[in-house]
């Protein structure tokens, strides 16, 4: 009987040294180091950046002088320059077939002068563009006047015909009629009362425009040289170096359709039409030119519209 319990107490201790050990055994055992993820998180945020400026930004720097002819003469370069329509001057329909949206002249006289109120001027850069379309041939009858010319746009003393800054239309005598582009040179000796320059640039090309194809013409003069673009691509430049200022006098207007009052000067009108008349005191780039010929192709644009409204 105590054998057996000593057995049995012998048993218990190695029981309950075993669960000691084992006890022991876990609870001082090396944990499990923890797992640590690297775990990467990625905002993305799509920022939407203002469209490049359009072209047609630039093509308001400089502008003094703008006539869209949208259904009136009113001037649209926000200078506020007063446009007064003479000799019957009317608005017709333009090359896209739109009422009341260009300039008409038959050559009876008809012209718009823009009045100065110092938007306007002129010294070693400006640059002229404007559409254009004629409906008869120019001819020349002889006379110190160039009766019989087509004079599309000029700025000039319109009382006396004295002191011109430029103009620009079928304005050589001489057989074809060619387009050309002439600016008075501000030269020593040349004063407003006289009505021819001391040194003149001529720009004359050698188009000879078909009657009833509407034409975009860029003229641009800069310190002596002058360029004449049509539909965009360049006609022709001259330079002369002594003439790098242009005439303008206190006393000259804008014209549009014609010159002076003198002479036989309303043989000197445009006959045909006239549409995006701009003036600029600066010289145009050639994306801006590009741009505003963006209607037209190197050759002429003719067309027959149907009449439309706005």
């Amino acid at each position: 009987m105590f054998s057996i319990m000593k057995s049995n107490l012998c048993i218990l201790a190695i029981g309950l040294f075993a669960v000691s050990a084992m006890y022991s055994c876990t609870k001082n055992a090396t944990p499990t180091p923890p797992v640590h993820d690297t775990i990467t998180v990625t905002k993305t945020d799509t920022i939407k950046l203002p469209p490049p400026p359009p072209d047609t930004a630039s093509l308001r720097n400089g502008l003094v002088l703008y006539l869209p002819f949208s259904g009136s003469f009113a001037d649209s370069s926000g200078n506020g320059n007063t446009v007064a329509g003479e000799g019957g001057a009317t608005l017709d329909y333009d090359m896209h077939g739109y009422a009341n949206s260009a300039f008409k002249a038959t050559g009876a006289g008809e012209r718009l002068i823009v009045s100065n109120n110092g938007a306007y001027k002129v010294d070693t850069a400006f640059s002229i563009s404007f559409d254009f379309m004629m409906t008869s041939n120019a001819y020349f009858t002889g006379g110190y006047d160039f009766s019989g010319l087509q004079v599309f746009m000029s700025i000039v003393d319109t009382s006396n015909g004295n002191g011109p800054t430029f103009d620009v239309g079928m304005i050589f005598p001489g057989a074809p009629q060619l387009f050309g582009f002439a600016v008075s040179a501000a030269t020593p000796g040349t004063a407003c009362g006289s009505s021819v320059g001391t040194a003149t640039v001529v720009d004359t090309t050698n188009l000879t425009p078909q009657l009833g194809s509407w034409y975009n013409a860029v003229c641009t003069f800069t310190k002596g040289t002058s360029s004449v673009y049509i539909n965009g691509q360049l006609m022709h430049t001259a330079t002369n170096p002594n003439a790098t200022d242009a005439v303008f006098c206190s006393n000259a207007k804008f014209v549009v359709g014609g010159w002076w009052n003198g002479g036989n000067s309303g043989l000197e009108n445009l006959r045909g039409k006239l549409d995006e008349v701009r003036m600029y005191n600066r010289t145009l780039t050639a994306k801006e030119i590009t741009y505003l010929a963006r209607n037209f192709q190197p050759g002429s644009v003719k067309t027959n519209p149907t009449v439309r409204t706005r």
